[in-house]
């Protein structure tokens, strides 16, 4: 019985009591009159049995309210502290034999509370080891260079480390407003960033190459080792990649699912076409201007009573070819530098480490004092820090062998193509300049000693420097830079005695001045340890079943807001679009959407003081025909999830005509369901729905905070929702529908 139904009871009971008292007192002042005939005591007794008829209701009202109403509110409370929020307390007061009720109420949920933070602690001290082999894998599948992926026979993603999800991810062609490219997640489909086709034929290769007996052999646990196979596959970002999947099978040996081991080969395929392109040019090239200078010097043998003028233009014919041939191969290897040059594996190292790394190598192998000066500690680089540790160390050998130079300084900093260290003079450089177009960026390790003496010795000595003995048995310094991709050269400044190698290394990833120059949106902190796994999805049905009865806890949804320029979904537009993932009843934090978007519109400032978003941090930000599609791609298949959704979903419809967009995907509302969980609640707003579940309130009014605290609302509903009997999704919208709320529109 609801707050309302209440109210019409209370109001029905006293009507009837009214009216009965007033029957009563008309009987008994009839009564009177016809006994004594006088009209006083008509009065009298009309008044007497008013007053016991407003006392009656009065004693009813009291009855309602404390055995009713307030009972309703305890046990209102009781389900919370049972279901949701164990913090929280019924409020005392009223009747004093149901003041005494709720203390009990609230003794019990304190005693909950304690028995619940008990077993949590005895849980987690028994499943201490399993955690920790859990978090162990994850942590080190999440630092492999190579991208790994574990999928069950669904196709849905159980585990991924942070390498597949750089190789798969469409984040790097978010600018693109033609991108179709998916998103790597635990619970999506695979077969949404992978060729389906390659991966279901790989698949069938190696069932059928594990059926036979020559395949399956005895592996060391006592298991059968199954056949693994490799392929080449495009991602949805197209990236050419090369894929080695290895299925497992479980204890009883059936097919469970695999493992993907992801390269990305485009680089490569690329760079081997340019070679070929390279060598055709060349020999096309080369076979004119050779056929022309043999022509030249067959003529001049086998006519030596030529004249000198005669000679003289075939030696000029010569000359001229070969100095075009000579042009010619240095412009070709000068623009081919990167793709003739060797490819060596590098591994992205902080700048910081590599000096330390250093300088620990030449104190402890040559006795060498190193001081370090690195310039920027956010500076990464992309190096082979063994090859580099070779290189520097005969350097330094060399120094000690000839000048016995026993101090060093190794000085890194980021180097810009023009850059020339000041007072510093240029006297030789060792290798060729890249060429400016389309150059990496690149780092500038300078290895610097104190170097007294006269230029010519220093002439003398650097002419050698790279040799390192008759066999060349150690790499030299300029071999290192080749390897990075870089150059190297000496300079000296005779003033200061100061004498350096400077070496250039290539730096890890790229510098968006843009994004740089704009200010990200206020949000939350989020965790530091992502959710990159989750096996519980071997029992999980897959995404293509009707989802109208699955139960709440096994639906994989994406929790949204939005932020905009004000509240007419007609007349304002989006400026901030936040999500993130609920799969398994957990939210995966680190699988978050968020992006700001520019509404090609001023924002008013009263939209500004709300969420923080001004027109500075939306300018250069892509419009909503771009971020619209890419987050309906990153919600497909999965339910919605938000608060007051109605509008929300008005600003999405609104803007159908312009995206080519349209969301069809099912719809949970907090706001909808806060309503069949606490009818008689008045409060039905984010704030006072968390502060009823318990749920803290952080990062608010922005897309993304706001999105995280709907999913931890939303997550304390589903086992209220499961004591009123709404256990599948089926029946939690049929239960919305038939509230107040449902009915408003936008």
């Amino acid at each position: 019985m609801t707050r309302a139904q209440v109210s019409r009871l209370l109001l029905l009971t006293g009507g009837a009591a009214l009216l009965l008292g007033l029957a009563v007192g008309w009987l008994l002042a009839g009564m009177a009159i016809d006994a004594a005939g006088a009209g006083a005591l008509f009065w009298l007794a009309a008044a007497v049995m008013g007053g016991v008829a407003i006392a009656g209701l009065w004693s009813v009202h009291r009855l309602m309210r404390g055995f009713v109403v307030q009972v309703r509110d305890l046990a209102d409370a009781g389900r919370i502290i049972l279901a949701a929020n164990p913090d929280y307390r019924a409020r005392g007061g009223g009747h004093p034999d149901v003041a005494a009720l709720a203390e009990v109420i609230n003794a019990l949920g304190a005693q909950l509370q304690e028995l619940q933070q008990a077993r949590t602690v005895a849980i987690q001290q028994a499943r201490s080891d399993l955690e920790e082999e859990r978090n162990l894998l994850a942590a080190l599948m999440a630092e492999l260079t190579d991208g790994v992926l574990v999928c069950n026979l669904d196709g849905q993603i159980l585990l991924y480390n942070r390498g597949a999800r750089a190789l798969l991810d469409s984040r790097a062609e978010a600018h693109r407003a033609d991108a179709q490219t998916g998103y790597v997640g635990l619970g999506r489909s695979v077969f949404g960033v992978l060729d389906r086709d390659a991966l279901i034929h790989a698949l069938d290769q190696v069932r059928a190459r594990s059926a036979t007996d020559d395949v399956n052999e005895s592996a060391p646990g006592g298991g059968e080792q199954m056949a693994t196979t490799s392929l080449v596959a495009t991602a949805s970002n197209g990236r050419l990649l090369r894929l080695r999947l290895a299925p497992f099978a479980g204890a009883a040996g059936a097919l469970r699912g695999y493992v993907l081991t992801l390269q990305d080969i485009s680089e490569g395929i690329e760079r081997s076409r340019r070679r070929d392109v390279l060598l055709q040019t060349l020999s096309e090239r080369l076979r004119a201007s050779v056929a022309s200078m043999r022509a030249a010097i067959e003529t001049l043998e086998q006519f030596p009573m030529l004249t000198a003028t005669q000679q003289s233009r075939l030696q000029r014919v010569i000359r001229d070819e070969v100095t075009a041939l000579s042009n010619n191969l240095n412009d070709t290897l000068r623009a081919y530098d990167s793709d003739l040059r060797a490819q060596w594996r590098l591994e992205e190292m902080h700048g910081s480490d590599l000096l330390w790394s250093i300088g620990r190598h030449l104190e402890r192998r040559h006795s060498v004092t190193v001081q370090s000066d690195a310039s920027d500690d956010a500076l990464w680089l992309k190096v082979d820090s063994y090859t580099l540790l070779q290189g520097v160390s005969h350097l330094a050998a060399a120094l000690a062998a000839d000048f016995g130079i026993a101090a060093l300084t190794l000085r890194l900093a980021a180097y810009e193509p023009a850059e020339r260290a000041p007072g510093l003079e240029d006297l030789e450089a060792v290798n060729r300049p890249l060429p400016q177009a389309n150059r990496p960026a690149f780092a500038a390790l300078d290895i610097v000693w104190h170097a007294p003496g006269e230029d010519e010795a220093w002439q003398r000595w650097k002419a050698r420097a790279y040799v390192v003995d008759a066999t060349d048995g150690v790499l030299t310094l300029a071999e290192v830079a080749e390897r990075h991709g870089g150059e190297v050269w000496f300079q000296r400044n005779g003033g200061q005695e100061v004498a350096y190698f400077r070496l250039l290394l290539p730096r890890a990833g790229r510098t968006d001045a843009r994004a740089a120059a704009v200010p990200a949106a206020p949000g939350p902190r989020l965790g530091s340890r992502p959710e990159y796994y989750d096996f519980d999805l071997f029992h999980q049905p897959g995404q293509r079943p009707e989802l109208d009865e699955r139960p709440l806890r096994e639906l994989v949804c994406t929790v949204f807001d939005t932020e905009t320029t004000g509240l007419s979904p007609e007349m304002d537009a989006i400026v901030s679009i936040g999500a993130l993932r609920i799969v398994n009843g957990r939210m995966l934090r680190q699988e978050v959407f968020e992006q700001l978007v520019d509404p090609r519109r001023p924002i008013p400032e009263v939209a500004i003081n709300v969420h923080g978003i001004s027109d500075a941090m939306v300018r250069g930000q892509p419009g909503i025909e771009v971020v619209l599609p890419r987050f309906h791609k990153f919600a497909e298949e999965t339910v919605l999830v938000g608060h007051n959704l109605a509008f929300d979903l008005r600003m999405f419809q609104v803007q159908e005509d312009v995206t080519e967009v349209v969301f069809a995907n099912p719809v949970l509302d907090t706001l909808l369901l806060s309503a069949v969980i606490h009818p008689e609640e008045s409060n039905h707003s984010l704030e006072g729905i968390a502060m009823r579940l318990g749920v803290t309130a952080a990062g608010r009014h922005t897309a993304l905070g706001d999105a995280i605290m709907t999913g931890e609302v939303f997550l304390r509903m589903i086992p209220l929702l499961e004591q009123q009997g709404i256990v599948t999704l089926r029946q939690a919208r049929t239960a919305a529908e038939r509230t107040y709320f449902a009915r408003l529109k936008y």
